[in-house]
């Protein structure tokens, strides 16, 4: 015991802060109840017919998760990305591998909205949601605290989808998704660095706005007469958190290419 105390001394704050958060977060699991799917989640306001393509507006919003993640990939597997350490690196393909998941998943979801499909749609954004806190924590505490944080949150996001599918349990899913999105604005505050180029605040901001899209789906789709429903604000809103994420790749990039001219 007394060497766990020294040990939880000699960790920095930031350190301190995403331990406790992780903590809390999975002693919230404990106590939570079973949350099983609602079955009314496949029941989405737009189902209008484009191109023969069912729930159209739903299914090609998904096209920008996978053109984001195209995108960064081309840029993270050019000659100009070197200004980042390999942990944040990491998180980054985390994120970008992720993002063209989540858009074929979600596209394969929308086209035959089921618990299955719904699977494959969540299991790529678990890969997000890691890449993001393993990015956060290499810029802001250190690129070995950001390995091992990887190294837990990839398989314990896949483990979260894999235990809804196997118990009917949607709550380890649920706790690792909000917990994650409480993890970062503490990490955030709990270590301040200028020279961090991400706009973290400005992705929080977005993936909260898509959280608000998805749950107003069917309002959004009546106050505007039939024209847009929330659940395809929710895929575009999304895939904006990523471009932000991603904002400083193109700034490397742009210097690099000032610099050949």
């Amino acid at each position: 015991m007394p060497g766990l105390l020294i040990r939880w001394r000699q960790l920095s704050g930031p350190e301190r802060a995403c331990l406790g958060v992780l903590a809390l977060t999975l002693a919230a699991w404990t106590l939570m109840p079973v949350i099983p799917q609602d079955p009314a989640y496949h029941r989405f306001a737009d189902q209008r017919i484009l191109l023969r393509i069912p729930r159209a507006a739903d299914v090609l919003s998904s096209i920008a998760f996978l053109l984001v993640g195209l995108a960064v990939i081309a840029l993270l597997a050019s000659r100009h990305r070197a200004r980042f350490s390999t942990a944040t690196e990491a998180g980054l393909w985390c994120i970008a591998v992720g993002f063209i998941g989540t858009g074929v998943g979600s596209a394969w979801y929308h086209l035959e909205p089921n618990d299955a499909t719904l699977g494959w749609d969540r299991l790529p954004m678990t890969l997000v949601f890691a890449g993001v806190l393993g990015a956060a924590i290499a810029q802001r505490v250190g690129a070995n605290f950001a390995w091992l944080s990887l190294c837990f949150l990839i398989p314990l996001g896949i483990a979260s989808v894999a235990y809804w599918r196997l118990a009917g349990d949607l709550s380890l899913y649920v706790t690792l998704q909000f917990g994650g999105l409480a993890a970062l604005p503490v990490l955030l505050v709990a270590s301040r660095r200028r020279d961090d180029p991400f706009p973290w605040w400005w992705i929080i901001g977005a993936y909260a706005l898509a959280k608000l899209f998805e749950a107003a789906d069917q309002t959004i789709w009546e106050a505007t007469n039939g024209m847009i429903a929330g659940h395809a604000l929710k895929h575009l809103a999304a895939a904006a958190a990523g471009i932000a994420a991603f904002r400083p790749l193109r700034a490397v990039a742009a210097d690099a290419r000032r610099q050949l001219r």
